[in-house]
């Protein structure tokens, strides 16, 4: 981690004399400068305009030099800031919980130095991991409070829902009760929302549980296809409107070996030079580690992760300009997989459309 003392201002308190001393040295120096360049220019005026012209050179050379540095020790000062705040909410996910094996990218809108919108965050209850990812409407540093709202009550009620729906009700009266409570004249409470999803997996069981706000459905690989887990999507959380509504629980196969890639819409929003979107399904039957059969363990998640970057930037030219977030999670082969029991036909629910290699 960069040291972020580096970049402090040093106190007040010893600032003044120094400056009296430098300012009295600088006097006695220019004064002598001046004696030595005046006597030879009154012998030979011919020489002034070349010698005023090096020096207004000089002078512009040493100004500009000095604003470059404090733009750089600024800019340094701000990035640090900026990582360590952003460290402070997303806290990095582990590489195994439970069953799951876990991975993520996050990169906020304007690069590094940024703060945005985007969230994540596992937690573990007994047997059972689940996990958040988010989108809060809206973009860069006034969308960070929402983002703490919701991150914080996650954590709280994470491990004490005893369901994925109670956890989604409890984050709903949550961020409306921060929401009535926010202050923010520039920023209009009936526009703050935040889509996010909802996952649980529970430990010696094939069924993983999601309750959808309203996101981009995951990306489910597994033996070499690839669908859209989609289901039927539930309100973003904080409009008013639609409280009513409530929570739609869906659950789905997730086996030994199965791979999930939940993301935000700065993924599939990134657009090419002909303004054409990223075609998420249709670019996954490309990456290596799908038409593979998917990651054999959890270290290869971070390298699946990195191919979809470059395949985004092959599409795109380029990083996307809005706020990105990816997770990759795997189940783990557990050593009682083999008993594990198989979901009935109609305890599921998913998405009937899948792509498969031939």
């Amino acid at each position: 981690m960069p040291d972020i003392e580096q970049f402090e201002e040093e106190p007040d308190g010893g600032r003044p004399l120094r400056r009296l001393a430098v300012a009295g040295g600088a006097a006695w120096v220019l004064a002598l400068c001046a004696v030595c360049v005046i006597l030879p220019l009154y012998v030979h005026p011919s020489l002034a305009c070349g010698l005023a012209s090096l020096a207004a050179a000089g002078v512009v050379a040493v100004v500009m030099g000095r604003t470059k540095d404090r733009y750089r020790h600024g800019a340094a000062r701000a990035r640090v800031v900026a990582d360590t705040v952003r460290r402070t909410l997303l806290r990095p996910l582990p590489e195994r919980i439970g069953a799951l094996g876990l991975a993520s990218v996050y990169r906020a809108c304007g690069g590094r130095g940024q703060v945005g919108g985007d969230l994540y965050a596992v937690a573990r209850k007994g047997g059972t991991t689940r996990l958040i990812i988010g989108d809060v409407c809206g973009k860069g540093l006034p969308t960070f409070e929402d983002v703490a709202a919701v991150l914080g009550a996650f954590r709280e009620w994470a491990p004490r829902a005893a369901t994925l729906p109670e956890l989604s009700a409890r984050l709903e009266e949550s961020f409306l009760r921060h929401l009535a409570e926010s202050d923010d004249p520039a920023r209009d409470t009936d526009e703050r929302f935040v889509t996010a999803l909802l996952l649980e997996v529970r430990d010696g069981e094939r069924l993983a549980h999601m309750v959808n706000h309203g996101h981009p459905p995951p990306v489910r690989a597994r033996r070499g296809s690839v669908d859209l887990v989609a289901g039927c999507p539930s309100p973003p959380l904080g409009l008013r409107a639609l409280r009513e509504c409530g929570a739609v629980e869906e659950r789905f196969e997730l086996d030994p070996g199965d791979t999930l890639l939940l993301y935000t819409d700065g993924l599939v929003e990134a657009r090419d030079a002909a303004g054409h979107c990223y075609p998420l399904l249709d670019r996954a039957m490309a990456w290596r580690w799908v038409r593979q059969g998917g990651p054999a363990d959890y270290e290869c998640l971070p390298d699946a992760l990195g191919e979809i970057l470059r395949d985004l930037v092959d599409h795109a030219g380029t990083l996307p300009e809005d706020d990105l977030a990816m997770v990759a999670l795997t189940r783990m082969e557990e050593t009682a997989a083999a008993a594990l029991p198989r979901p009935a036909g109609g305890a599921r629910r998913e998405d009937t459309g899948q792509l498969r290699q031939d």
